[in-house]
Parts: structure tokens; sequence; C-alpha cells
């Protein structure tokens, strides 16, 4: 009597059992995506995705790709990478969903500890030349300074140089922020020019815009004409970042003075520890385009 029932058990677990399997396998709900940086709208690798409430996760790839099997097709995935905002995202049913991430406020940290060291060559008048950027930890009271020199020459009569002193983020919140920032540009050229030029700035950064104000003053010396003379006038300027590849960032100055126009132009980038930047100068008849590569040294 017991062999039987004991028999009948075992049959009815294992019946149990066949019909189970497809049932859990039918509930598992396959999700694919791409996770972007809201401010690059730029595919963001390296994010960590998990269902809510369970152990169950992925990560985003190269190209911002994932893909994970959740218990329910309205589960809710949890987003959240080093310097991003957490994010919770309900799939209420979808499949294929593309999901958007925010930088979070203590972006003031990812400038801070930082000597850069370039190499760079004037394509047009001063073909020798190098650049430094040292930026401090960030400061107690807000923000990190940044200081910058560069030197180049043809190794004759020939001299441009410029520098910058700039305190980075002593405002700022999540999507807003401002810069303060003093400047020299100072260049011998050919025996005819012995110009100098300062700035005092200001940028008011919003996302990935930045609008520049600012008042300059230039000494302007032409050896050739005796034309001597001190003038001032106002700064303006406008920059943007970009996504992928290299993550750009490109800046446009002008200077104007009564009798003269400084411009100021700069495009950079990087690859990993890797530096890349083009400048180019121009006030009177002197002008210079700059091709630097450099290597970021964290300490």
């Amino acid at each position: 009597m017991c062999s039987i029932y004991l028999r009948n058990l075992i049959k009815n677990y294992l019946i149990f059992s066949f019909l189970l399997v497809p049932i859990l396998c039918w509930s598992q709900f396959k999700v694919s995506g791409i996770v972007k940086s809201k401010a690059e709208n730029a595919p963001f690798p390296g994010v960590i995705i998990i269902e809510k409430g369970t152990r169950n996760g992925t990560e985003s790839n190269l190209e911002g790709e994932f893909e994970i099997e959740v218990s329910d097709p309205n589960s809710t995935l949890v987003l959240s990478f080093v310097g991003m905002v957490t994010k919770e995202f309900k799939l209420k049913g979808e499949s294929e969903v593309i999901i958007e991430m925010k930088y979070d406020c203590n972006k003031d940290f990812f400038d801070a500890y930082q000597i850069k060291i370039y190499g760079q060559s004037g394509l047009i008048n001063n073909p020798i030349g190098g650049q430094i950027d040292i930026s401090s930890p960030y400061i107690f009271f807000g923000g990190v300074l940044e200081a910058s020199y560069s030197y180049q020459t043809n190794s004759k009569e020939n001299i441009f140089q410029e520098g910058s002193l700039e305190f980075k983020h002593p405002i700022s919140n999540c999507d807003f922020d401002i810069d303060f920032r003093t400047s020299f540009r100072d260049f011998e050229f050919e025996n005819k020019f012995d110009n100098r030029g300062y700035s005092f700035e200001t940028d008011f950064n919003i996302s990935r815009y930045s609008f520049i104000a600012g008042y300059s003053h230039l000494e302007f010396n032409n050896i050739n004409t005796s034309k001597k003379y001190n003038s001032s006038g106002v700064l303006i300027g406008f920059g943007t970042s970009f996504g992928q590849p290299l993550y750009p960032e490109v800046v446009g100055k002008i200077s104007i003075y009564k009798d003269n126009i400084e411009y100021q132009g700069k495009i950079q980038g990087n690859y990993k520890r890797f530096l890349i930047f083009l400048k180019y100068y121009k006030l009177s008849s002197f002008n210079e385009l700059s091709l630097g590569i450099g290597y970021n040294l964290n300490y």
C-alpha cells in the first residue's frame, strides 16, 4: 500500500516538475537596450544594470548596449555608474529601450589632480615648443585651480608664449557652473612686433555650452613703424563639447580693441590618457596655428 502511494507521489512530482519548467522559461522576459549620456548624446559603456529587488544584472558594452532577462515585463531596471545619477527605469512591457543618464553634481572632481604635458609645434611661424597644465585638488571651499603655460619659438627672433590661471566651478550645480580666468599672450615676431595682451574672463557653462565674457588689455608695439599704444576692449566667446570619438571641446574668442581685433580658437580632445589640441591665434599681421600632442598624468 505504502509503495503504491510512494510511486504515485513520485509520478505526480515528476509531472508537476515537467509542467513547471516551461512556465518558468515563459516567465523570463528578454530586454535589449542602449545606455546614453544625456549631455553628449553618446553611448555610455560600463554602466551596471540590475533588475530591482534581485541580483540579476549585466553591464553595458563599449557601444552602450546591453541585454538582460527579467522576471516581469513591468520590472524596474536600476542603472548606476560612478559620477552619474543613479537611475530607475520602469520597462512597462518594452523589450527594446534607450535610457539616458545624467552626470552627478560631483563633476567638479573630474578635472582635479591632473598634470598635462604637451609637445607642440607652430605650423606657421614657431615650430618648436611645449605646454604644461597643472590642476589642484578640489579646494575645500569649492572649485579647482588650474595653471597653464605654453612656449613656442623658431629658435631665432620669434617667441610666442601664453599663460593662464583659472578658478573652475566655484559656483556650480548639476547643469550650470561658472569659471573665472586671467590670461596673457606675448609674442615677438620677425623684429616687427613686440606685443602683449591680458584678459580677465568669466565662463558661464550651461550643460555642454559655454558663454564667455570679459575684459582685455593690449600693449601694441609695431617696431617697424614705431607705432606704439595701449588699448582696452571687450572679450566675448563661445564654447561647446561633443561626444565620441575623442570627446572634442571647441572654444572661440575675440577681443575687440580700438584699432585691432584679437582672435583665439582651440579644439581639443582625448583618448584615455592621450591628449591632442589644435590652437589658432591672430593679431594684426601675426598669426599662428599650433598642434599639440600630450599625456595626462593623474597624481
